[in-house]
């Protein structure tokens, strides 16, 4: 019997400072995607913490909803909870790059967040955009169409396999910027996701496993 999807509804009941969301706010957890505020950027340091409860959550039959949950790795604070109100529903027809009267970019630099981590929150927010990297050895970029890989470029590399070599840079920063142009969009895909990510990160530890050895 197929397991049924898993989604979660939560509301932000308190906030200090947050430089993105205020009291009231939902964010939904799904299984497969995290949907924020209508208008609003994802945040990489609550992505992190959500995928950390979703696995939590999954493996308890029923959630407590009493339970206070937080999210302060920024200059801000927000305190969210589950709750029984519905869903706001998507804007009909809108995209990251319409609808909105404002979409910040997302930037930072590899010291708080790992290439790995941003590929994840990228996937699990459903992004539509560019993610602009400024690394030791010279930019990179990846190409996301609704959370999966269309097209990445770096150095002398494209595709996948400059995906995989961006996994294994540790030091840079990164900008990302929503929306495609329209010859973008239509791009095949690169393949699923979550294959990609395990293969290359496969890859980064055997290169690393190489050094260990040579050093010795």
């Amino acid at each position: 019997m197929p397991m049924q999807p898993y989604t979660a509804v939560f509301k932000i009941v308190d906030e200090l400072n947050c430089p993105l969301y205020k009291k009231g706010d939902q964010i939904v957890l799904r299984d497969n995607a995290v949907a924020f505020p209508e208008c609003k950027p994802a945040c990489f340091i609550l992505i992190r913490e959500l995928t950390q409860l979703l696995f939590k959550l999954l493996g308890k039959e029923q959630p407590d909803p009493s339970l206070l949950y937080g999210c302060g790795g920024c200059t801000g604070l927000i305190k969210f909870k589950l709750t029984d109100e519905q869903a706001m529903p998507d804007k009909e027809g809108a995209t990251e790059a319409e609808g909105c009267a404002t979409t910040s970019g997302i930037h930072g630099n590899l010291n708080t967040f790992s290439t790995t981590e941003i590929f994840q929150a990228l996937n699990l927010s459903e992004k539509t955009g560019i993610i602009r990297f400024d690394f030791p050895g010279g930019p990179g970029s990846a190409l996301f169409r609704d959370g999966e890989f269309i097209r990445a470029t770096y150095l002398q590399e494209t595709g996948l396999a400059a995906i995989f070599a961006m996994l294994a840079e540790k030091e840079g920063s990164f900008h990302f910027e929503a929306g495609l142009a329209e010859e973008e969009r239509h791009r095949d895909q690169l393949g699923n996701f979550m294959m990609i990510l395990m293969e290359g990160m496969r890859k980064v530890d055997e290169g690393e496993d190489r050094e260990s050895v040579q050093d010795h």
